[in-house]
């Protein structure tokens, strides 16, 4: 991953305690993180105390993490509606994360709560040339990617109701935030000159109707000249060629590549990735 892609704003974290149903019964405060790792592969060990919790210690179960989620508090009322706008994620993309926790906590000692992995709020889409192509001539031309939100809810729709980050899968998690855009151009912000990327909220594709599923057109070019105009679909592809009936909703903290290759015809292949994943390490409160 990029530093981008890793990036957290320390000064935006916040961490909460749960009940057993993600009910927030409790802020932890003081809240300090230290990055033992790199900029492109940060680890942060995470120290915070929760206050006045004596009461509250046998319903603690569960342990959530926001981070890039804004400086607002987060508070039971609002945890399900937590979004953000698309051109608010320049610098951060809004994680969050959650844990449960193997054994109750002791008031008035450290409790070492172990590793949490977050999910990214956003999902990632390339497009990339093939190994050979740019030799041959070929160059990506203008990149539009059709029908897509451009809000997102922070949390996935199993925030709840999961034990922990990792169970939280491709199938059942989807929480698309309605807020459709016809499309968006697609900008190299690299000096890779043979690929692409995108970053952008969930989106219900396998619902949508019928002239606002997902796609991407590409122009391709050859020495120079125009050499045709393709358009990239969310589904399987057999041999190059999509296959509509097996549409792929866009979803959080996964991973789009599309790799195009032309010979005589265009041939397409269509990977999805979980992202590589984002921890945080010896959250001890």
């Amino acid at each position: 991953g990029t530093a981008y892609e890793n990036a957290i704003n320390t000064e935006q974290l916040q961490i909460k305690v749960c009940d057993e149903n993600g009910t927030i019964i409790g802020d932890v405060e003081n809240v300090i993180a230290i990055n033992n790792g790199t900029d492109t592969n940060p680890e942060y060990s995470i120290t915070g105390t929760w206050e006045n919790a004596a009461d509250k210690l046998s319903k603690a179960k569960k342990i959530m993490v926001f981070a890039n989620c804004g400086t607002d508090n987060v508070t039971q009322d609002n945890i399900s509606s937590l979004a953000f706008r698309v051109d608010q994620t320049k610098q951060y993309i809004p994680m969050w994360g959650v844990t449960t926790l193997t054994k109750d906590l002791v008031v008035g000692k450290q409790n070492n709560l172990g590793t949490i992995d977050l999910l990214r709020s956003l999902a990632k889409v390339k497009v990339k040339m093939a190994d050979g192509m740019k030799a041959r001539g070929y160059a990506l031309g203008s990149i539009t990617f059709n029908n897509y939100n451009t809000e997102g809810y922070t949390l996935p729709v199993t925030y709840n109701t999961s034990k922990n980050t990792k169970e939280i899968l491709f199938s059942g998690s989807l929480n698309a935030k309605p807020s459709w855009s016809q499309s968006v151009t697609m900008t190299n912000t690299t000096t890779d000159e043979e690929s692409i990327m995108l970053y952008i909220p969930e989106y219900d594709n396998k619902t949508a109707a019928a002239d606002r599923k997902a796609s991407i057109t590409l122009n391709l070019k050859c020495d120079g000249m125009d050499d045709g105009t393709y358009t990239l679909q969310f589904c399987n592809y057999v041999d190059g060629v999509a296959d509509p009936a097996t549409l792929y909703n866009i979803q959080r903290n996964h991973y789009y590549e599309y790799t195009v290759n032309k010979d005589d015809r265009l041939n397409v292949t269509l990977k999805v990735l979980k992202w590589n994943k984002r921890t945080h390490s010896e959250i001890i409160m």
